[in-house]
């Protein structure tokens, strides 16, 4: 079961043009695919379509993440077994960077495709790319205006990164649009949030919706805001990262917050 999904922008856009209200700006396709755990093929057949979706230019994003409900039935039902990519067709990032280079020369020589897949599909990487070199970010220093990755923080040619908030606002978008959240208010204050007799539950109760509020805003120190994204061919099956975050979240939960003993995904 291959979604795709359009992350969008709901920052205010700039537009020049009062007349016409702007869509949203596209600022990531994301897709999710099965893990082996989810048992509907052999962990072969799951590594030749994790390698299948990487040739169509679909990296794995270092999220936790899991399906939210399809239905405000029960409010923790997940679907877990599942990793999020993100489509970014380059295999390393002097490569994106280059793209990026040509789009601000106004190249629009035989590297054409390069440049456009970047502006149309992948606008959150130019978004890290510009914060990093010098959008008020005094972390590269050099001033030779190329990004050379030195930050220091493990990064190499085979990685990129992601804002954070930019998967978890998808998350969060997902909830919103079951959950019938339409104003910017979900409230269960008035009865206007039932379907016949049903109250919708608030999807911030869910356990999932909590651990992954966790990952993008309360991890300490790990994250810096960004997510990796891995430009690496899969030799094995793409790896699930919740299970070991989770963990993570359960000691930084009873460090922080002793009365919570209904943790997600506790056995």
């Amino acid at each position: 079961h291959h979604h795709h999904h359009h992350g969008n922008n709901d920052d205010d856009v700039d537009n020049d043009d009062d007349d016409a209200p702007e869509a949203p700006l596209l600022r990531a396709v994301f897709a999710e695919t099965n893990t082996p755990a989810a048992g509907d093929v052999t962990p072969s057949q799951s590594l030749l379509r994790h390698k299948s979706l990487y040739n169509l230019g679909y990296r794995l994003v270092g999220f936790p993440y899991a399906q939210p409900p399809l239905t405000t039935v029960d409010v923790n039902a997940t679907f877990d077994d599942l990793v999020l990519l993100v489509y970014f067709p380059w295999f390393e990032n002097d490569a994106a960077a280059g793209a990026i280079a040509k789009l601000e020369r106004k190249e629009r020589s035989e590297d054409e495709d390069g440049g456009l897949i970047m502006e149309r599909y992948c606008p959150w990487f130019m978004e890290e790319q510009r914060h990093r070199c010098g959008g008020g970010n005094d972390d590269d220093d050099d001033d030779d205006g190329d990004d050379d990755g030195s930050r220091g923080d493990g990064e190499n040619s085979n990685t990129v990164q992601m804002n954070v908030n930019i998967p978890f606002g998808y998350v969060e978008d997902f909830y919103r649009s079951v959950f019938h959240c339409n104003s910017e208010e979900c409230t269960n204050d008035d009865n206007d949030d039932t379907v016949g007799s049903e109250r919708i539950p608030d999807y911030r109760t869910a356990d999932y919706y909590k651990f992954a509020h966790w990952f993008a805003h309360d991890r300490p120190d790990k994250s810096k805001g960004v997510v990796e994204v891995s430009l690496r061919s899969p030799t094995m099956p793409w790896e699930d990262c919740k299970d070991r975050l989770k963990l993570e979240w359960k000691e930084w939960e009873e460090r922080y917050h002793h009365c919570n003993n209904d943790l997600y995904g506790k056995s």
